[in-house]
């Protein structure tokens, strides 16, 4: 036992769990302000991405595998933002793999100024493929989507089985505080999807 560790032990039989909770969550990385410090708009679209991927990251690796930064398909056509590897064989995550063919999360980033709309839906609906990376996909994004967004995703799970949940600002702030209280911020994105589907 290291030296540190035993002060730790001593230490622990005169203060509190929270103590020990408080000092691991100042520790972690403050996603909420670099977030904020990025403006919306396309000036900034490529330092938002980032964040991004490395915001999913920290909040869902593992379960899963770190990021495949900005892929294609073979054609060269369909180029995403990037993509979380899913092999999860149990819990929530496996669950995505089973039912909404979650193989590979897809992700991407839309540092827009207003809500998205249905060409932002449709771009990334064309990525997702039954026998490429899946059916499941997630939009960070600023602010809320625009109705025409809702439309076009109720259109993409009724006709061709994809699965694609939006994650605005608010939604990001609140999955990092989850996890900085010890809780999974994948229990947000299960409440979207069910919320989702009693929707219809």
């Amino acid at each position: 036992m290291s030296a540190a560790a035993g002060m730790e032990g001593e230490a622990s039989q005169f203060l509190s769990n929270e103590h020990f909770s408080e000092m691991s969550r100042s520790q972690q990385p403050d996603f909420a302000e670099q977030l904020a410090k990025i403006p919306p708009g396309r000036a900034a679209w490529s330092a938002y991405q980032r964040l991004c991927r490395q915001i999913a990251e920290y909040l869902f690796c593992p379960p899963l595998r770190p990021a495949i930064w900005e892929s294609t398909n073979e054609a060269e056509v369909n180029k995403r933002d990037f993509i979380l590897p899913n092999y999860s064989t149990d819990g929530f995550w496996k669950f995505l793999r089973d039912e909404y063919r979650a193989h590979y999360v897809v992700v991407d980033a839309k540092n827009y100024r207003e809500g998205i709309e249905k060409e932002q839906v449709l771009q990334i609906a064309n990525y997702l493929s039954h026998h490429g990376t899946g059916l499941f996909a997630l939009i960070m994004t600023r602010s809320e989507a625009k109705q025409s967004a809702l439309y076009t995703m109720r259109e993409q799970w009724i006709l061709h089985n994809k699965m694609i949940v939006v994650l605005q600002d608010s939604d990001v702030l609140q999955m990092l505080t989850d996890k900085s209280f010890g809780n999974d911020p994948a229990e947000l994105v299960r409440q979207k999807i069910e919320d989702f589907r009693l929707g219809l």
